[in-house]
């Protein structure tokens, strides 16, 4: 049996990223509750859109890594993505994404993760012809977005040119704040510190809630905010979660 079957779960994540979590534990017998406790914010001035046109520029393939990043992006870029740039999505909604901002996606991770979308462009590299010069790959992503394909492709003999396209802050504060006892929230799973921070402006936490956090820096910023943190994860992502939940 799943360990979040029977519970009543909190997603902390930002609207806009939501929805896949809250399916995937509604998949395995939890009651999610989506709870947004970031906002998610455009980078949209022209010094971003200086280092994006330079990360594009003579790069191989532009990788995207959420929805967010592939409006941020369509916002940032509003000619569209030059045809010799090949376009590398996380996943199937930001496949999705990128064909109705751009029109095509050629490439799109098979496992959905940051992970999987380097080492789907680290194949897609490999074939390149003795002697060629190194391929370039321009990363759109959120400022404090896992570093995968730098740790992945730049050992490979990439070069990788990541641009912050969209920030993540702290939901503001709210007066009164929600009681996730009146919801029945019994687990609380929390992904970055500003969703600690989110949280904690928000809501109020029930003392016997289970909360269990992606790693360590998330872990450090809910302890600073006197919460009791039961478990940790030990590798990124909702299914690293999962396998810690007591």
């Amino acid at each position: 049996m799943s360990p979040v079957a029977g519970r009543t779960v909190l997603v902390t994540r930002a609207a806009e990223d939501a929805a896949p979590w809250a399916e995937r534990l509604a998949a395995l017998g939890a009651t999610p509750v989506v709870f947004p406790c970031l906002v998610c914010e455009t980078l949209d001035d022209a010094p971003t859109r200086a280092a994006l046109a330079a990360a594009l520029d003579g790069a191989a393939w532009l990788a995207l890594t959420s929805r967010r990043g592939v409006e941020a992006v369509a916002r940032l870029v509003p000619g569209g993505i030059p045809e010799r740039i090949g376009i590398a999505a996380v996943g199937p909604a930001t496949a999705e994404a990128a064909r109705t901002h751009f029109g095509r996606c050629e490439l799109v991770a098979p496992a959905g993760t940051g992970v999987s979308l380097a080492e789907a462009l680290r194949n897609a590299l490999a074939s390149r012809p003795p002697g060629a010069p190194r391929p370039k790959v321009a990363v759109a992503a959120a400022d404090r977005a896992e570093q995968h394909l730098e740790r992945l492709l730049i050992p490979a003999q990439c070069e990788v040119a990541r641009v912050d396209v969209y920030r993540t802050v702290p939901a503001p504060p709210e007066t009164p704040r929600v009681a996730l006892d009146a919801l029945g929230v019994d687990t609380i799973l929390l992904a970055s510190p500003s969703a600690v921070a989110g949280l904690v402006h928000r809501a109020v936490v029930p003392d016997g809630a289970v909360i269990v956090t992606i790693g360590p820096s998330t872990t450090e910023a809910a302890r600073a905010h006197g919460l009791a943190v039961r478990s940790e994860a030990r590798r990124p992502g909702l299914e690293g979660i999962l396998e810690v939940i007591p």
